[in-house]
C-alpha cells in the first residue's frame, strides 16, 4: 500500500476524498475499502466520486442478474484484465498500473477519454487489481452489456447523487459502471 496519489484526490475539494458519496461515512473511520472513480475528457476531470465497499455492493446488487452475469463473464474472459496482477505485481506505482487500458491494452498515451479507479483503505491505495484505467471505447462496450433495467438503475444512481455538473457534463449512460 502507498499513500493515495494526487491524481486520485478530489479535484472539487483539492484534497483526498473524505467520505462516501451515498452514506457519507468517513473513510478514515470505517474498516472497509472504498473506490475512487474519476472520468477524464482529455486532461480534464469531468466527473469524480468515492464510494465505500458497502454502498458499492448495494449498488451492484441492484443491477439485474443478466447484467451482473454479463459483466462477470466479460471480466473472466478478458486475458488482458486477467494478467494485470502478474504483470504489475511488483509495482506500487499507480502510473505502471494505469499505463494502458485494463481491458484492451491500448497505451494510455494513445487514449483521449478514459476513466480511472483506485481502491482506497483509510488514506492508502491498495494494489491489484486496482488502480485501473479504462478507455472510452471499452466503457462503451461494457455499457452495451447492461440490461435496460440496469441502465435505468445506474442512471438513477447518477441523477440521485449529482446535480448540475458533473451530472450534466456526461450522459449517465456514458459514466462507467462499478464492476
Amino acid at each position: 500500500m502507498s499513500k493515495i496519489p494526487k491524481i486520485f484526490h478530489s479535484l472539487e475539494h483539492d484534497r483526498p476524498f473524505k467520505s462516501c458519496l451515498t452514506c457519507d461515512r468517513q473513510f478514515e473511520r470505517i474498516d472497509e475499502p472504498y473506490i475512487i472513480n474519476k472520468v477524464f475528457q482529455g486532461a480534464e476531470c469531468v466527473f469524480e466520486f468515492a464510494i465505500c465497499q458497502t454502498c458499492r455492493e448495494d449498488t451492484i446488487e441492484s443491477f439485474s442478474d443478466e447484467s451482473k452475469t454479463r459483466l462477470r463473464k466479460m471480466a473472466e474472459e478478458n486475458p488482458i484484465l486477467q494478467k494485470r496482477g502478474e504483470r504489475f505485481t511488483e509495482s506500487e506505482d499507480h502510473e505502471d498500473w494505469t499505463s494502458e487500458c485494463a481491458h484492451c491494452g491500448t497505451p494510455a498515451s494513445e487514449i483521449k477519454n478514459y476513466t480511472t479507479e483506485c481502491l482506497g483503505f483509510g488514506g492508502y491505495m491498495v494494489f491489484d487489481p486496482y488502480p485501473i484505467l479504462v478507455c472510452d471505447s471499452c466503457i462503451e462496450k461494457n455499457q452495451k452489456l447492461l440490461s435496460k433495467a440496469t441502465q435505468d438503475q445506474w442512471n438513477k444512481f447518477i441523477l440521485d447523487n449529482f446535480e448540475g455538473p458533473p451530472a450534466d457534463a456526461l450522459k449517465p449512460d456514458k459514466v462507467p459502471v462499478l464492476v
